[in-house]
């Protein structure tokens, strides 16, 4: 077996002062700034049936062979050396994570061999329908499905092609399946779907379902959309809180990830929610590691760079080997992206496709 490579963090101390080692909770998957990396999100496919306009390119990309995709049974040792590392939450994204073939078995595996009892998705909802009662039942618990207009006609432009009412039938199809948590996400682009918030809030509320908006990152397509069309955090409170009786306080659950969220001031059940990756930088409160279909980590979503994993698994390494190898690869994890800090208008080209966003 090869021997595995060794990676120098190049710092002694972190920000606060503190040796690295000293930083964070014992047991926990930590890096050099004390950020607890709690929660997996897993791409199981690059592939997808939308092309959405901040994601894809009209034409799509070039799917990848399938033989460089990890396997199911490759993905589970990869999740029980992060579980050992205290990784807690794994999300299934992709593209599209439903085209991946017998996802369902997927989930059942990860709860069943890996050892995870938190399982969410991140999906388009197409095919969600057909699928629900059996990702229930397997163990998925939550769910978040895009949704970035109310609109037929503007759902299609958006994602060129996709049928909304696909994606509706989708969403009453898991709650009926009794999935315990179901989100909406929509991202929200300047003079095509922001006039929308407040009905989209309505009417997720009258269905128990709680919505989320996005700024549009300056991601692959994203990018190309260009600056002027990011609606800010600021700007989507201050929209809502023209139709809508929202709390002053907001709160954050550091386990879920970057998002904050508004209640209703007459049923505080209620919220909703906000992630501004651009004006307003989650990056202090991150949680996040991804881990693409061909098994490489990338501890940021604005990194281009991943380092492989697929390699140590393909030649015989230990659960125990890749865990050490996973912690001192995310020690490295950087204390922020830079969108739009080194130039007026800063693209990062990173497929979103591939890295479930």
């Amino acid at each position: 077996m090869s021997r595995l490579p060794v990676i120098s963090t190049g710092i002694t101390t972190t920000p606060s002062g503190k040796p690295p080692h000293q930083v964070g909770i014992p047991g926990w998957l930590s890096d050099r700034y004390g950020r607890q990396l709690r929660y997996l999100r897993l791409s199981v496919t690059d592939r997808c049936d939308l092309t959405c306009k901040y994601c894809m390119p009209e034409e799509g990309i070039p799917a990848s062979p399938r033989s460089e995709f990890l396997s199911f049974e490759e993905i589970v040792r990869l999740v029980r050396a992060f579980r050992n590392l205290g990784v807690s939450t794994v999300r299934l994204t992709g593209g599209e994570p439903l085209v991946r073939k017998d996802i369902e078995h997927l989930v059942g595996m990860l709860r069943d061999q890996a050892g995870i009892t938190d399982i969410a998705m991140t999906s388009n909802g197409s095919a969600l329908a057909k699928k629900a009662k059996v990702l229930v039942e397997n163990g998925l618990q939550r769910i978040n499905v895009s949704l970035d207009s109310l609109d037929a006609l503007r759902f299609q432009t958006m994602t060129r092609g996709g049928k909304l009412e696909r994606v509706l039938h989708g969403l009453d199809a898991i709650q009926e399946a009794g999935v315990s948590e179901t989100k909406i996400n929509t991202v929200v682009v300047r003079d095509f779907n922001h006039n929308e918030l407040a009905n989209i809030v309505d009417w997720a509320w009258s269905r128990h379902i709680t919505p989320r908006f996005i700024e549009l990152m300056p991601l692959g397509e994203g990018a190309r959309l260009g600056r002027e069309a990011v609606f800010s955090v600021a700007e989507m409170k201050a929209h809502l809180c023209q139709h809508l009786e929202l709390s002053s306080d907001s709160s954050h659950d550091i386990r879920r990830g970057p998002a904050y969220y508004l209640y209703s001031v007459t049923d505080p059940t209620k919220k909703v929610g906000f992630i501004g990756a651009v004006t307003d930088n989650f990056c202090a409160q991150c949680n996040r590691v991804r881990l693409t279909p061909k098994g490489e980590i990338r501890a940021c979503l604005a990194s281009p760079d991943g380092i492989s994993l697929k390699e140590l698994l393909r030649t015989g390494a230990q659960e125990q080997q890749i865990s050490e190898y996973i912690a001192s690869a995310l020690f490295r994890k950087g204390e922020g992206h830079e969108f739009y800090t080194r130039g007026s208008d800063q693209h990062h080209q990173v497929d979103m496709s591939s890295l479930g966003g």
